[in-house]
């Protein structure tokens, strides 16, 4: 089939990334961009052409059932539609006020970017708490609701979007991640990078102040180095070039050796991190308890990031999340402690697992048993071993596509499957009248 649209349009994309997902061969002409084509995207199928971007992913997206991209049943695929009507107005047209200005392609009006900027905030605290408590945006796997916010959100990711922007929206920056890790996403979007720090206008002349800066002192550098240079020894040689070479070496290693952290300073910097880590699990603790009260839940998997995989780090952060709350503090933390659960953390070469089940639930689940049941599924070791406290980790091995980011989300997904087998995960009811339904009060007004 041939899809005649612009090939860089974010929109396209989800065509394309649709029929990776399916198997279904697209092409997308060279010259087919707008000046070809118009403003309308055309799909060209043996039978006749579907036009629209939003027209032509759902039918890709419908060709193959198994596949599940238009949902697993008529709830999941009406819930699909609520997430692509909510994408298209909430999302999209606030992103392309303050996207298309960066991108070169319209002139900047500075008060509709602001709010702009306002909107598009609003609709990622939405999609930010639904990541809370969902991996993917629709069932248990990737469905043209990921696939259509996913690609909203590329072109802002690379041209606007900065760490303090993003930094209120973990679960969403979670979910987009594995996203665009996915191989059919990766293929399409090729390398998508979520910006870290500042960015954006500021940054760019940040840079640039700081590159005419290095330039000024590059040039000042010889001066300084004239009034500072001594008169030579008497014995001293010449130096060559390899001198030069072994100097500039040696220099190096001397700003290394200066650079070593005192035993003080070491000190400061584990109480620093431990800080954070028992942070992040205090409010961690206060959603899984909100979450949990909500869904009726007894047991909850979900990944923390400050112990950045050391196990001793995640064992005090899930420490934390069970403590008993205050409820006279002015910001409350932990109140977990009686929902079992499997918290994951993402290290530079492994994934840390830790399992903790209550003593009211020991008779209903076994730790070790859970554990190894979802640390087997990646080729996992078990670390430690005890009746309601047990971890392990899953070493990254690349020959094998065996990455922390990558296997974090699928073992979720495992430990989840292993409950529900116990009987101890809530099971999806398309009868059921509590099933979630999004109203108007559920989204800011925008």
């Amino acid at each position: 089939m041939k899809l005649y649209a612009h090939p860089d349009n974010y929109k396209t994309k989800k065509a394309l990334i649709a029929a990776e997902y399916v198997g279904l061969e697209v092409s997308c002409p060279q010259n087919a961009g707008a000046a070809a084509t118009g403003k309308i995207p055309v799909l060209e199928t043996p039978k006749g052409c579907i036009f629209s971007s939003t027209a032509i992913a759902r039918y890709i997206s419908r060709i193959s059932r198994p596949v599940g991209l238009y949902g697993q049943n008529l709830i999941e695929g009406g819930m699909i539609d609520s997430w692509l009507e909510f994408s298209t107005h909430e999302l999209e047209v606030p992103l392309c006020t303050w996207v298309l200005p960066a991108m070169g392609v319209t002139a900047e009006v500075p008060e509709a970017t602001a709010c702009a900027k306002d909107d598009v905030a609003k609709a990622m605290t939405v999609l930010d708490k639904h990541c809370l408590h969902n991996t993917f945006m629709v069932g248990n796997s990737i469905t043209l609701a990921d696939i259509s916010v996913c690609c909203a959100l590329i072109d802002a990711m690379r041209h606007v979007f900065d760490g303090k922007f993003l930094k209120p929206f973990p679960n969403l920056m979670r979910w987009f991640k594995l996203c665009v890790s996915q191989p059919e996403f990766a293929k399409v979007l090729g390398k998508v990078a979520v910006p870290e720090g500042q960015g954006g206008k500021e940054a760019k002349e940040g840079k640039e102040g700081k590159a005419k800066g290095e330039k000024a002192e590059a040039k000042a550098a010889p001066k300084k180095a004239a009034k500072k240079e001594a008169t030579p020894k008497k014995d001293a040689a010449p130096k060559e070039k390899g001198d030069k070479k072994k100097d500039k070496g040696a220099k190096t290693e001397e700003k290394a050796a200066a650079a070593e952290l005192s035993p003080e300073e070491i000190e400061k910097q584990k109480k620093a991190k431990l800080k954070k880590v028992l942070k992040e699990g205090g409010k961690r603790g206060v959603e899984i308890e909100g979450a949990a009260d909500m869904g009726g839940l007894q047991f909850f998997c979900t990944s923390v990031d400050e112990p950045e995989g050391d196990i001793d780090l995640l064992t005090q952060c899930v420490e934390s999340m069970n403590a008993k709350s205050d409820p006279s503090e002015e910001e409350r933390k932990g109140g977990s402690g009686h929902i079992g659960k499997m918290v994951f953390s993402v290290g530079v070469d492994h994934l840390a697992v830790l399992a903790y089940v209550p003593d009211e639930k020991l008779k209903e689940l076994n730790c070790q048993e859970w554990l190894k049941a979802v640390l087997d599924t990646q080729g996992g070791e078990v670390v430690s071993k005890g009746e309601k406290v047990c971890t392990g980790k899953v070493k990254t091995d690349a020959d094998k596509g065996r990455f922390p980011l990558k296997i974090r989300e699928p073992m979720i997904l495992e430990a989840n499957n292993f409950l529900r087998k116990k009987g101890l995960f809530p099971e999806d009811n398309d009868d059921d009248d509590d099933e979630m339904v999004f109203g108007d009060d559920d989204f800011p007004s925008m």
